[in-house]
């Protein structure tokens, strides 16, 4: 028990090292690049982002899902074969597609792209192969690896992308740092899974795993796609001539307004295995407890960060970014509200996937990408990177309202436990971190960052002393590690 939980410490820990060195390489490169440079590389990121969905959306949920469950069984192994073969081909398909749509000019990127859009194909089928292995790693329980690897590669990234910038590589130098970084990763993916033996076995195709993979992948790959449908869609809908620099604003705001998202995800890859596991076990209270944790951790660690950008985006911008992208305060403060609602939505699509609900989640997925790209085509001709943000608030929205019936269920989620005294004892700390973001005058790159400390060190305080969790509280046996652990992250 104690390696679970330790392992669980070590995966979400890798996201906060992982996140914070994407925000500084970020930040670093908006430095480097003007506005239309750095839409360049926004695009290049979201296209790259938006192929890695694809291909991590759906076999490798399927082979954590099966290994959490099941074991490294006959079944099991050659499923997961099934499964990586499949993706591969999916990420060599993707590559191919966007590749030809480029030279076709059904792509209009423009000249910029000539060296990315091959990099971009070339990490998918990286990505590809590494997804399932990943995955498998996860429903092996081996978080403790994975969280390594998730580091090592955004290190490698980082290192190899601001030497090559440094050296005048410019954007297609940050690709490459991307290509090289996802590499390395994979052959340290291929490494930690040794020991199940994966490899051994009769059958590369199984057509009842191919088949479960459908709706898993629509409802993991939704979420993931709204994140970056927004920007795909004002390089490519804005005014004739505009569209870099108007994704390289939108790209300081989006930096930003996906943090809760990357939270969420993080906390799923570890909930979804032990979702699965718990359910093949029959363990129905624990399964319960694990969406109670879930909810819990939204509510109090995401919510409060999500409103830092909403009520302060052009502190928060001053505080990292240079001068000239404080016109996207705007922006963030819709992208922002977006970005809370799809970061509860990844949790509970996650969570409903992994009890074996498959199809509220596609459903969610399928209307709210609809809405989103109807707003965009709508707005974006019109209002610019506000229509872009304002349909990342559309498209979480429409996710959430189709899960809410489920969400408000009681044999769902235990909402009582969650009831009007934690919520009035949770509002308590949100007031202390609204206050001084409300109150406070903004100013210089200090004056941003005392602002945030004391709003950030009023709701940490707040959320202490009145102790939501009370250590007196009688301890309930069977709970996982995981559940407390979870707890403890949320008060």
């Amino acid at each position: 028990m104690r390696n679970v939980t330790r392992h669980s410490l070590m995966l979400i820990a890798s996201f906060f090292v992982t996140a914070g060195l994407n925000y500084a390489f970020g930040v670093t490169l908006s430095w480097f690049f003007l506005p239309d440079q750095f839409g360049v590389l926004g695009v290049a990121q979201s296209l790259l982002l938006l192929t890695a969905l694809v291909v991590g959306s759906g076999f490798a949920w399927t082979a954590a899902h099966d290994l959490a469950a099941e074991g490294p069984t006959a079944r099991t192994r050659r499923r997961f074969r099934a499964a990586w073969t499949a993706n591969v081909l999916l990420g060599l398909l993707l590559a191919a597609g966007l590749e030809g749509a480029y030279l076709l000019g059904m792509l209009p990127l423009g000249p910029s792209y000539r060296l990315i859009v091959p990099l971009v194909g070339l990490t998918t089928v990286l990505l590809a192969a590494r997804a399932v292995i990943n995955g498998a790693a996860r429903g092996l329980y081996r978080f403790g690896p994975v969280a390594l690897n998730l580091a090592g590669e955004v290190v490698v990234k980082v290192i190899v992308g601001l030497a090559l910038v440094a050296l005048g590589g410019g954007v297609t130098g940050v690709m490459v740092g991307f290509a090289l970084g996802t590499a390395l990763a994979l052959a340290h993916s291929l490494w930690i899974v040794r020991p199940a033996r994966l490899w051994r076995g009769a059958g590369w195709f199984d057509r009842q795993a191919v088949v479960a993979t459908a709706p898993l992948f629509l409802g993991m790959l939704g979420p993931a796609l709204m994140l970056n449908l927004d920007i795909l869609g004002l390089k490519l809908l804005a005014p004739a001539g505009q569209g870099d620099a108007m994704a390289g604003l939108y790209q300081a705001a989006v930096i930003l307004a996906r943090t809760p998202v990357f939270v969420a995800q993080s906390l799923t890859l570890v909930l979804f295995s032990y979702v699965a596991g718990s359910r093949a076990g029959e363990k129905a209270g624990t399964t319960s407890r694990y969406r109670e944790a879930a909810v819990r951790a939204w509510a109090r660690l995401l919510l409060p960060a999500g409103l830092v950008l909403v009520l302060a985006p052009q502190t928060a911008l001053t505080l990292l970014f240079p001068a000239h992208y404080r016109a996207a305060a705007p922006a963030l403060r819709l992208a922002a509200v977006g970005g809370l609602l799809l970061a509860l939505v990844t949790l509970l699509n996650g969570l409903f996937q992994a009890a074996g609900d498959r199809r509220r989640p596609a459903l969610a997925a399928g209307l709210a990408i609809i809405a989103q790209v109807t707003v965009l085509v709508g707005l974006v001709p019109r209002w610019g990177t506000p229509g872009a943000a304002l349909s990342l608030l559309v498209a979480g929205t429409v996710a959430l309202v189709v899960l809410a019936p489920a969400i408000l269920h009681r044999s769902a989620f235990p909402m009582r436990r969650l009831a009007i005294v934690p919520l009035v004892e949770g509002a308590l700390p949100l007031l202390g971190l609204v206050l001084p973001l409300l109150l406070l005058p903004g100013g210089g790159r200090g004056a941003a960052l005392a602002k945030l400390a004391l709003a950030g060190l009023s709701y940490l305080t707040l959320l202490l002393l009145l102790r939501l969790r009370p250590a007196g509280r009688p301890h309930r046996p069977g709970v996982h590690p995981l559940v407390r652990l979870l707890q403890a992250l949320v008060g």
